[in-house]
């Protein structure tokens, strides 16, 4: 046999056996090696990015101050790209606000991939320190900060032999980086039943939990409430009601927002209790015009939540406190009720006492709204409605009349009230609830201008003439 030829079966046999496939059929792989291997290199990754102690950056920061950025070693380096976020003595501000923040940034700017590679983590992780307040007015610092780290993620990652853990997310979630941060994670924060799968998701970045980032993440899902359908909406509500509860200091833009929202669906007359009475206890009652937290919606948002109170008020006077009151008077009144603008229930013993789950349910949640009804029957209620420029005031028990006046007749402080003070001897007028009375009604009501929604169509008498 030749010398070729043996070199050529030689060659064969060799190649047989460097053959990976075959390799991996005469040989088991070490599973529990290579668990240990990424254990490994998972706990070098983390003590590579753990934050230096404070004294460490201090010296860093003097070094530069004293000598410039020559004879930085690659741990100094790596200090100062940890400094950024850091408020140390002497400096009235963090250092990325700083002069020596301007410095830093042109610095780090001016780096090779084979240098910014050891510091990149660190600005990354300065990068999201940051909180909501100091980064209100954009800094340029920081967004060139921003821009460095977003022009340079790729080449970062392709630098890696073994790319971290932290590298992949922040590839796979580039959207960090740009003016629209959050966007991407709004839907799956809103829809998701595990509330914190963006935050898992994120973890290997060690966002710091006071960080801009969250703040932004809550303010666009906010945002999206104005855009989303009707049908998404009503669908992620208690979603926001379970932030609102947990971060309070958004509970303003939050029902603020499902408020605005809501006046704008098909659904806007039937009453949303829970947010109802959240916007009660939030900014007090919408039919006082002391209640300035009811500025943070427009006009007919508030005309929508006060329609809400009149609602409930005439439903729980009529059906549920007074078992003698007339029904049909709940159906006249209620066809006013896009133009009334304050309602006002005076309970009497009866009702302020009784221990019914309904009726002290309704208490609760109007506590501060309601007055107490004194020198009359136990039985006996009475409600007040401001219908455009008078008031009108009616009682439950059969055998009272209606009376309506120019401006309301008893101290607003006061929390009980006389029925006399409710039937003053001077009034606008004086209705009695007799044969045919709700035509009787519309008749002086329409004398005073008054008339309901219903007075509009053309088979009313009483219709509004222009």
């Amino acid at each position: 046999m030749s010398i070729a030829n043996l070199k050529r079966r030689l060659d064969e046999k060799i190649s047989v056996f460097s053959d990976s496939t075959h390799i991996q059929t005469k040989f088991v792989k070490p599973q529990r090696l290579m668990k240990r291997l990424s254990i490994l290199e998972h706990k070098f990754g983390d003590l590579e990015n753990v934050q230096p102690l404070e004294e460490k950056i201090i010296k860093s920061v003097l070094k530069l101050e004293q000598h410039g950025f020559d004879g930085m070693t690659k741990r100094d380096r790596k200090n100062l790209a940890w400094s950024l976020s850091k408020k140390l003595p002497n400096y009235e501000e963090k250092i990325l606000f700083t002069p020596v923040g301007v410095r830093l940034i042109d610095y780090f700017n001016q780096l090779g991939i084979d240098q910014l590679q050891f510091v990149y983590f660190p600005l990354l992780y300065s990068y999201f320190a940051f909180e909501q307040h100091e980064l209100e007015n954009l800094p340029s610092n920081w967004i060139q900060l921003r821009k460095i780290l977003d022009e340079n993620k790729s080449s970062i990652f392709k630098a890696s032999t073994r790319p971290k853990k932290w590298m992949t997310t922040l590839i796979d979630n580039s959207e960090v980086l740009t003016t629209e941060p959050t966007k991407k994670f709004v839907r799956e924060f809103l829809q998701d039943n595990d509330e914190n799968r963006v935050a898992n998701q994120l973890e290997s970045l060690r966002i710091a939990s006071v960080s801009w980032f969250w703040d932004d993440l809550i303010r666009s899902a906010i945002k999206s409430i104005k855009t989303m359908k009707e049908d998404e909406y009503f669908q992620i509500i208690p979603r926001f009601l379970v932030l609102l509860e947990k971060n309070k200091i958004y509970a303003t833009d939050i029902l603020a927002a499902l408020l605005e929202r809501y006046a704008s669906t098909s659904q806007r007359e039937k009453v949303h209790e829970v947010l109802k009475h959240l916007a009660l206890d939030q900014w007090g009652n919408p039919q006082y015009e002391s209640s300035a937290g009811w500025n943070n919606v427009n006009v007919d948002t508030k005309k929508m939540v006060i329609q809400w109170f009149v609602r409930a008020d005439l439903e729980a006077f009529f059906r549920l406190f007074s078992r003698t009151a007339d029904v049909d008077r709940f159906n006249y009144w209620i066809k006013f009720i896009d133009k009334i603008a304050v309602s006002q229930i005076f309970l009497g013993p009866a009702a302020s006492e009784s221990n019914q789950v309904e009726h002290r349910k309704f208490r609760e949640e109007n506590r501060g709204r309601l007055k107490l009804l004194t020198g009359s029957t136990r039985t006996n209620n009475a409600f007040m409605l401001k219908i455009e420029n008078i008031y009108v005031f009616d009682f439950s028990d059969i055998g009272n009349a209606c009376y309506i006046l120019n401006k309301i007749p008893y101290n607003q402080e006061r929390k009980k009230v006389d029925i006399d003070t409710l039937k003053p001897g001077v009034h606008i007028l004086k209705l009695s609830h007799t044969s045919g009375w709700q035509r009787k009604f519309d008749e002086k009501l329409a004398e005073l201008g008054i008339f309901s929604s219903q007075a509009n169509n053309s088979n009313s008498l009483y219709k509004r003439r222009y």
